[in-house]
């Protein structure tokens, strides 16, 4: 009888040739179950991508959203979706506002609510609630790996099964007949207060549209959630800034996010702290 596996499929590179090597290489040994948690902040090419991946390789992909359970003491649980039906203006995302409030550096619930909670919700329907999980983190990404990761019963295949790093990554999707082609500054959440300031402030100059759905949700609800109990607006960005703050960040010289900042170190200052966020949100990450 074939042990379970869920892979968390989180629509960047690095998820996808994880998904692909798991399923040539240990799917005579692991029923494998993957799963794609959309908060409807995706950029569009990640959706595409998604289901390119699944109709190439016949993955079986699981799309999955966020249901809220307002005023009830109790997570978000799932619903199935797929490309058509998929949201795309944010609304799982808006939901989860809705009960928790705005997420940011102090309250960083958002990849819980919108990704975590609904996989964990539709692997219990599936019978795959007591798997193992794998993640997509590679091997140069060490530090990223959950230090609670036996405890919640996660492997990363990228380190512990098959050690792959970026470039080796790189450089297989440069030999396939499809790619991501989304540039590394916008990620999947094009939006997504974990970056840099440096990477939000040079794509909110040039995409300013990309930024009307987190300054929407400062508006609407800037005291939701725990900030009930706060005498104080909740705001998305690092120090404390809010939408607006970067909008008029970006009205002032500031040199642009660019490929140099990842490849010399020296580059880095004020502007470049980070959290984790790259290419994709990862569930069971540090």
């Amino acid at each position: 009888m074939k042990q379970q596996l869920t892979v968390s499929f989180s629509g960047g590179r690095t998820s996808a040739f994880m998904a692909r090597w798991l399923q040539l290489n240990v799917s005579d040994r692991y029923e494998l179950l993957f799963i794609f948690a959309n908060t409807g902040c995706e950029h569009e090419r990640t959706l595409e991508f998604v289901q390119e991946c699944d109709d190439a390789w016949g993955l079986g992909v699981h799309w999955v959203e966020a249901v809220v359970h307002h005023d009830e003491r109790k997570g978000c649980t799932h619903r199935c979706v797929d490309f058509v039906s998929a949201s795309r203006n944010g609304e799982p995302f808006e939901d989860v506002i809705r009960k928790y409030g705005i997420p940011n550096q102090a309250f960083p619930h958002c990849t819980r609510e919108t990704k975590l909670s609904p996989i964990k919700s539709c692997m219990k329907e599936f019978g795959f609630g007591k798997s193992f999980t794998a993640v997509g983190i590679r091997s140069d990404e060490m530090d990223r790996m959950s230090d609670s990761r036996q405890k919640y019963r996660i492997v990363y295949p990228l380190i512990e099964w098959y050690p792959a790093d970026e470039d080796q990554i790189l450089g297989w999707w440069q030999a396939q007949e499809f790619d991501l082609n989304l540039p590394r500054i916008l990620g999947n959440c094009v939006w997504c207060w974990k970056k840099s300031l440096r990477k939000n402030l040079t794509t909110m100059k040039e995409s300013p549209e990309y930024f009307e759905f987190p300054a929407r949700m400062e508006q609407q609800y800037a005291r939701a959630g725990n900030r009930e109990t706060i005498n104080e607006d909740a705001k998305f960005y690092r120090k404390g800034l809010s939408t607006l703050d970067l909008v008029e960040m970006t009205k002032q010289p500031f040199k642009p996010f660019t490929e140099d900042h990842v490849l010399q170190p020296g580059l880095f200052g004020p502007l470049d702290e980070a959290g984790g966020c790259s290419e994709s949100c990862d569930i069971y990450t540090n």
